[in-house]
Order: C-alpha cells, then sequence, then structure tokens
C-alpha cells in the first residue's frame, strides 16, 4: 500500500514538474520573442518630424532617412559653411565640425581652418543663394546649386554659380558628413 501511494505521489511530482518544464520553456521563447520585437522596434521605428512654416515633414529611424531630411540638413551645413563673415565664420566652423565623422575629421578641420584664416584676414563676407537642392536618400547624398555672392570689405566679388556634392553617414541616428565637396563652378559675366 505505501508503495502505491509513494507512485501516485511521484507520479503527480513528475507531473508537477513537466508542467513547470512546459511553463519555464514557454517564458522562455515568450522573452525571446519580446526581445527581438524590440530590438526590431527600436532600429526601425520612423519617427516623422513636420518643421514650422508649412515645410513638408520629414522622417527618420535609428538607421534610414527621407530626402526631406537630408535636403533639410544639407540646407543646414551649406549655409554653415558658406554665410559668413569674419565674425562667425569660426563659430560656423565650429558647428559644422560637430557633423563631421572621426575618420574626416582631420582633414575638414585642416580645410575650414585655412578658410576661415582667409575669410577673417581678408575681410570677405559670404551669402549663398539655394537655387536647387536634389537629394538622393539610398546613396546618402545631396547636390545642391546655387549663387555665392562675396564681397572683400567693401567690394563686391562677381557671383559664383556653384554646385555642392555632400555625401553622408547615418547610423544609430546620427548623420555624419563624409564629404563637402565643390563640383561645378561658373562665374557671371
Amino acid at each position: 500500500m505505501d508503495f502505491k501511494i509513494y507512485q501516485h505521489r511521484l507520479t503527480a511530482l513528475s507531473g508537477r514538474f513537466n508542467l513547470m518544464v512546459t511553463l519555464v520553456i514557454g517564458l522562455l521563447i515568450t522573452n525571446i520573442l519580446m526581445g527581438s520585437l524590440a530590438y526590431y522596434a527600436h532600429f526601425h521605428q520612423r519617427i516623422e518630424i513636420t518643421p514650422f512654416f508649412g515645410q513638408p515633414r520629414y522622417a527618420n529611424s535609428e538607421n534610414s532617412v527621407d530626402s526631406q531630411y537630408l535636403a533639410l540638413m544639407s540646407e543646414n551645413f551649406i549655409y554653415l559653411r558658406l554665410n559668413t563673415t569674419p565674425e562667425t565664420v569660426k563659430f560656423n566652423h565650429k558647428r559644422l565640425l560637430s557633423f563631421v565623422g572621426s575618420a574626416q575629421h582631420k582633414v575638414f578641420n585642416e580645410q575650414l581652418e585655412k578658410e576661415s584664416k582667409l575669410i577673417i584676414q581678408e575681410a570677405i563676407s559670404s551669402h549663398f543663394d539655394i537655387e536647387s537642392i536634389h537629394p538622393n536618400a539610398h546613396k546618402l547624398s545631396c547636390e545642391i546649386s546655387g549663387v555665392l555672392k562675396r564681397a572683400v570689405g567693401g567690394r563686391e566679388l562677381k557671383d559664383e554659380h556653384i554646385t555642392y556634392n555632400l555625401q553622408f553617414r547615418y547610423n544609430q541616428g546620427a548623420l555624419q558628413i563624409t564629404q563637402f565637396t565643390k563640383s561645378e563652378v561658373r562665374y557671371d559675366a
């Protein structure tokens, strides 16, 4: 009789243990699924931002940006580099450098230092009027064309029609400039 009671208790304990193992495995699978869903949502969640003044909205996530965002940021970078006076050039270039990746930082810094020294020594003021912006979100690039108006002291220089190409890197929600080059320059007659 004791043996049957012992066997019954052992069977009940075994059933509880099997239930516990099943629950633990189920919870483990659920945790893995929830963790992968949270990971996916973190890196693929798109945020849509609508600027003031009725400009087109743009969207970005941790891994991608759209063309509107690239156009807006490229416009800001062009203005930081080209809308300068001897008083504002250092501040503008410092802000621009904060968006340059560490691999290109030294080259950009040297180029901007040369430009800022020339602007300060020669008392050059410049203003860039954008005519067209062509962003490419797939290549993370933007082509901006416009007219650069410069003055040395109080003397106006010839207007330059310039096209700039900007190349970007976008990772973990941070946009970095990798290339900022002139591709075409034409002077007004």
